[in-house]
C-alpha cells in the first residue's frame, strides 16, 4: 500500500478530538435534560434502544470522516505485471556510410534485417512507426499495428549524404505526440507509453542539435534507446559516435548499445523486442475509501432515524393518598 498525498494522514490525528467532543456534547445534554426538567412530570431520557443507536450512529460518523481522510490522501497499491508500450518509433540512418560492408551484407542491411526480426518479437498490440534521417528525416510510416505497412516502408530506402540524429528524434517524437501515445503524461520514462529506437553509424552532421532533442525527449518522458552500427571515429570536430548515443540514452532514461557485428545486432533488437515486462503499475484505491465512506454515512443516517422517539408520559399519578 502506498499513498499519492500521505501529507492528508495527519489529519487522522483529529479523529479523536471529534470523538471526545461528541462525548462532551452528549453529557453536557445530559445534564441539561436533568436541570431543567423534573422526570415526575415529564421523562426525557430516551430508551436503552435509543442510546445505543445514537453511539452506533456516532461511531460510523467518526469513521465515514476518517475513511474521508483516507480518500484524501490517495491510496494506491502496486502492481507487478506485464505492460505493452503502445508506440515505438524506429529511426534508421540512411546515410552513404551505411553502405559499408563490415556488416552483412551491409550495414544498413543489417540494420533493416534486424529490424523486420523486431516486428516479429514486439508485442503485436503495440503501434510501431519508422523514421529514416540523412541530411534531414522523413517519417515513413505513422505509429500503427500494421506490420505489413512497416515491413512495405523498409524496402528502396533513399541514400544520400549527412546524419541528421537530432532530426531523427524530434520526428519520432511528433509521430509519437500525433498518435496520441502521449495524451496521458507518464510518471517518469520507465512508466511512458513510447519508445524511440534509433540505429546510426556516424556522429551528428546535420539539422538538429542531438542533445536538445534529447532534452525534449526527456521533458516528454520518451526514453531513446541508441544502437551504434560499426565502429566509425567520428567527426574531429565533434562528439564521437558513442559519446552522441551515450548521452542520447542516459539524457532519456534510455539504453544505449554498440554492435560491431550482424549478430550483436541481431540480439539487441531481439532483446529490445521482448522487454516490455515487469513493469510497477499503481492501482489507485481512493474510489473505495470514499464508497466506504458513503455507506458509512448511509448507515449512520439510518441509525438516526430509528433513534427519533417522542418523550415518554409518565403513569397518572393521585394526589389523594389512597387508603
Amino acid at each position: 500500500m502506498t499513498w499519492r498525498s500521505p501529507e492528508w494522514l495527519w489529519a487522522l490525528l483529529a479523529l479523536p478530538l471529534l470523538g471526545a467532543a461528541m462525548v462532551a456534547w452528549a453529557r453536557d445534554r445530559k445534564r441539561a435534560a436533568a436541570r431543567y426538567a423534573d422526570p415526575l412530570l415529564i421523562d426525557l431520557r430516551p430508551p436503552r434502544r435509543v442510546r445505543a443507536l445514537r453511539v452506533v450512529a456516532a461511531l460510523l460518523a467518526v469513521l465515514a470522516t476518517g475513511l474521508g481522510v483516507v480518500a484524501m490522501a490517495r491510496p494506491a497499491r502496486a502492481i507487478d505485471g506485464k505492460e505493452t508500450r503502445s508506440t515505438i518509433m524506429l529511426a534508421i540512418d540512411t546515410s552513404k556510410s551505411m553502405l559499408d560492408t563490415d556488416l552483412t551484407p551491409n550495414r544498413l542491411g543489417a540494420a533493416v534485417q534486424a529490424a523486420r526480426r523486431f516486428l516479429e518479437v514486439a508485442p503485436e498490440d503495440a503501434a510501431i512507426g519508422f523514421v529514416t534521417f540523412s541530411n534531414g528525416a522523413i517519417v515513413r510510416v505513422s505509429p500503427t499495428t500494421d506490420r505489413g505497412q512497416v515491413r512495405a516502408a523498409f524496402d528502396d530506402l533513399p541514400i544520400a549524404e549527412g546524419t541528421a540524429i537530432g532530426d531523427a528524434v524530434i520526428a519520432s517524437l511528433s509521430a509519437i505526440q500525433g498518435s496520441g501515445a502521449l495524451a496521458e503524461a507518464p510518471e517518469n520514462a520507465r512508466t511512458s507509453a513510447a519508445r524511440i529506437l534509433l540505429l546510426t553509424d556516424g556522429a551528428n552532421s546535420a539539422g538538429s542539435d542531438p542533445l536538445a532533442a534529447a532534452t525534449r525527449a526527456a521533458e516528454l518522458r520518451v526514453p531513446i534507446y541508441t544502437v551504434l552500427l560499426g565502429n566509425d571515429a567520428g567527426r574531429p570536430d565533434g562528439l564521437t559516435p558513442t559519446e552522441t548515443l551515450t548521452a542520447l540514452a542516459n539524457q532519456t532514461s534510455g539504453v544505449f548499445t554498440p554492435s560491431t557485428s550482424t549478430e550483436d545486432l541481431r540480439r539487441v533488437f531481439e532483446d529490445i523486442g521482448v522487454a516490455f515486462a515487469s513493469v510497477r503499475r499503481l492501482e489507485e484505491l481512493t474510489v473505495w475509501a470514499v464508497l466506504g465512506a458513503i455507506v458509512l454515512l448511509a448507515l449512520a443516517a439510518a441509525a438516526i432515524a430509528g433513534s427519533e422517539v417522542r418523550p415518554r408520559q409518565p403513569e397518572p399519578f393521585s394526589l389523594v393518598e389512597r387508603r
